[in-house]
């Protein structure tokens, strides 16, 4: 098998613009510093070895999660300044980085499933166990709610 793969913007871009309803969405690049601050999604291969993490601000946490179903802007960005998710916005952000899953896969690649979400110190330790990894960051707009950061680290092997 083939390693993962590595997302390009246009990608997420196409991925989310189809989740989140709309036509067209202006992902751009990030940089590859992970924020101090974050919630992660592991990934784990066949044999459940960890290969992948998806790694988010809480403003894209609360605002993805918010969006699909349509909560209000307002509680949206009280969950992201308290870096706190409601159980629903936390269940449907843990959707929305089951479904960013696909953009690290092909037909050729390692299959990889979602194991689970991870915050504080257990994402730290997760990022860690994946050193030497390639990190690829968006910057991503959530319609009708704002701008957050996503990042994919990916494990070389």
């Amino acid at each position: 098998m083939a390693s993962l793969l590595k997302p390009k913007a246009g990608s997420v871009a196409s991925m989310l613009a189809m989740l989140f309803g709309v036509d067209d969405l202006e992902v751009g690049d990030g940089d590859a510093s992970l924020p101090s601050s974050a919630i992660g999604a592991s990934y784990v291969d066949d044999e459940g070895a960890l290969v992948a993490m998806l790694v988010a601000d809480y403003s894209f946490a609360a605002f993805s999660g918010a969006a699909l179903s349509m909560i209000p802007k307002g509680g949206a960005e009280d969950m992201a300044k308290d870096e706190d998710l409601s159980e629903g916005v936390r269940a449907n952000f843990y959707e929305v980085a089951n479904i960013c899953s696909r953009l690290l896969m092909n037909d050729q690649s390692t299959h990889i499933k979602l194991a689970e979400l991870v915050e504080g110190a257990a994402l730290a330790d997760a990022v860690g166990t994946l050193e030497g990894s390639a990190v690829i960051g968006f910057t991503v707009p959530i319609p009708r709610y704002g701008n957050g950061k996503l990042y994919f680290v990916v494990s070389q092997r």
